[in-house]
């Protein structure tokens, strides 16, 4: 088997992460590290075995199969572009950009190297939890999806360090997630998960309608508490909040279709269908982040296709858009007109 040799730009929380789960697959070898701060670089570099370059231009230029890029969301476009253009396969973090104009520029990016893998990192759709969600609203006699919702909620303080129940640990929230200018807040990257889950599971959404505001952080900081309402192509409703306000953090995920009706309640599977008794199913571990980063790797060593195309990490960010614009208008807003028809 050829040894994979990944490179990756951006060594904070989520470049950690992707490091050091790859070092830990058979066949990849993380030779090559870049980040801002030069310090997390190395830190990072001593784990994995990796080289330290000052710049991304110059770590692109090293022999490496792939890049994995983890900077800051408003920092992707130019970072991803380059990859593409450099001839690697391109693992990129959500959300896909901070703007559907950035966004499409990476898409038109990719589509100029078909013959180059690209993915958008959204590991909800790797959790075995939201897996059988998925398998179970497919089932041939589940029906169309009616109603679906999803509120995760999460508590962030910028003055404390913040527990992550996706990675069991404390950390300290980067200051860039506040910025209203750069990040936008939950409402469009943290809510960009869900609304990719429920895309995933009942199709394309056509509008959106918002309500949320700034409450606990200080004032002129992103919205830090949201509700957004959702129409599906397809007639189906919904909604997403994943709010930064709660301190006790719970998930709760769901879709209804016209014959049966399936839950994540904060980690256990219930799934109701006609006629038939409600089923409970538990699940010991949550194995998500080796199975997102095993799947795009297999997809370089086998010619697959990746589960999560940049055009899908494009739809994503129109809806995320939508819901932004709609929480500033305070109106309902059509995903097509939130700057790129999907």
């Amino acid at each position: 088997m050829k040894p994979i040799k990944v490179g990756l730009i951006g060594c904070g929380l989520m470049g950690t992460l992707h490091a050091r789960t790859l070092h830990t697959l058979p066949g990849v070898s993380v030779t090559a590290v870049h980040n801002r701060t030069r310090s997390k670089a190395e830190s990072l570099a001593k784990e994995v075995g990796a080289t330290v370059y000052d710049t991304y231009e110059e770590l692109l230029k090293q022999d490496l199969d792939a890049v994995w890029v983890a900077t800051p969301d408003h920092l992707h476009v130019d970072i991803s572009k380059a990859v593409l253009d450099s001839g690697k396969h391109l693992f990129l973090e959500k959300a896909l950009a901070t703007s559907v104009a950035d966004g499409a520029e990476i898409v038109a990016a990719g589509d100029r190297h078909p013959e180059l893998k690209a993915m958008v990192g959204y590991p909800l759709r790797f959790d075995p939890r939201y897996r059988t969600m998925k398998q179970i609203v497919d089932r041939a006699d589940a029906g169309k999806p009616l109603q679906a919702w999803s509120m995760r909620t999460h508590f962030l303080d910028p003055n404390q360090q913040v527990y992550d129940k996706y990675r069991d640990h404390y950390y300290d929230t980067p200051s860039w997630y506040f910025d209203d200018q750069n990040a936008k807040g939950p409402i469009f990257s943290h809510g960009s998960h869900d609304y990719d889950i429920l895309m995933w599971m009942c199709g394309d959404i056509e509008s959106v309608f918002a309500y949320g505001g700034t409450y606990l952080l200080p004032p002129g900081s992103v919205a830090d508490a949201f509700t957004v309402s959702l129409k599906f192509k397809n007639g189906g409703i919904g909604h997403v909040s994943t709010p930064w306000i709660t301190r006790v953090e719970y998930d709760m995920t769901g879709v209804a279709t016209e014959q049966l009706t399936v839950v994540n309640n904060n980690g256990e599977i219930r799934v109701k269908a006609d006629k038939e008794p409600e089923q409970r199913i538990a699940y010991s571990e949550n194995d998500m982040w080796v199975r997102l980063n095993q799947h795009f790797i297999d997809c370089i060593r086998y010619d697959r296709k990746p589960l999560i195309s940049l055009l899908d990490g494009l739809k994503v960010i129109a809806v995320s858009e939508a819901a932004y614009k709609s929480l500033k208008e305070r109106r309902e807003i059509f995903v097509e007109n939130a700057g790129v028809l999907v």
